[in-house]
């Protein structure tokens, strides 16, 4: 079983999110874990940020996302809220992909609860339960406490997996995802 923690607002997480799905519907083990990189209000583009939309942009067209230099980074709590939500009506795969897209190609803001409510319905989700999701009050703070779990593991940044008790760089070629999942 392998362990993905990503965050929608890192480049490497996007492909190593697409290329880890591809992988999970050809029944390879994969689970998706949210990780907030960015505690914080809305932030400028890093220069990391920067770079790896550079570096990253020929493997992520690979794996069917253009890559553009968002205009912000915004908190995405809110966002694995929902997809922890997703992932238990079986649309976990659904959500993730249409955050990378909306946040890669369009620049939408995945703090905002209209965006949120928008991405959920076009990821087949029920739009009554994600209002009372994202309205209740508890989930985003018990989302960052699961965080500090992930912390005293070691996970201190995004994308990173979890193989056999440890912790191994996601932007792994698919043959050595295989191996390691195997």
């Amino acid at each position: 079983m392998l362990v993905l923690y990503h965050d929608y607002t890192s480049p490497a997480s996007a492909v190593a999110a697409l290329r880890l799905q591809r992988l999970a519907d050809e029944g390879v083990a994969v689970t998706f874990a949210g990780f907030e990189a960015l505690v914080a209000a809305r932030l400028p583009v890093t220069l990391e940020v920067a770079a790896g939309v550079e570096d990253l942009a020929h493997a992520a067209a690979a794996e069917g996302l253009a890559l553009r230099r968002p205009p912000w980074l915004p908190p995405t709590a809110r966002a694995h809220v929902v997809g922890g939500v997703a992932e238990a009506r079986g649309r976990g795969a659904a959500w993730r992909a249409a955050c990378y897209r909306a946040f890669w190609e369009d620049g939408a803001d995945l703090a905002e609860s209209a965006v949120l409510l928008e991405l959920a319905a076009t990821a087949g989700l029920d739009a009554a339960e994600i209002g009372v999701c994202l309205d209740d009050p508890g989930r985003v703070p018990a989302f960052r406490r699961g965080l500090l779990t992930a912390r005293k593991a070691g996970v201190g940044g995004v994308p990173v997996l979890y193989a056999h008790g440890t912790l191994v760089p996601a932007l792994l070629p698919e043959d050595d995802l295989r191996a390691l999942a195997g």
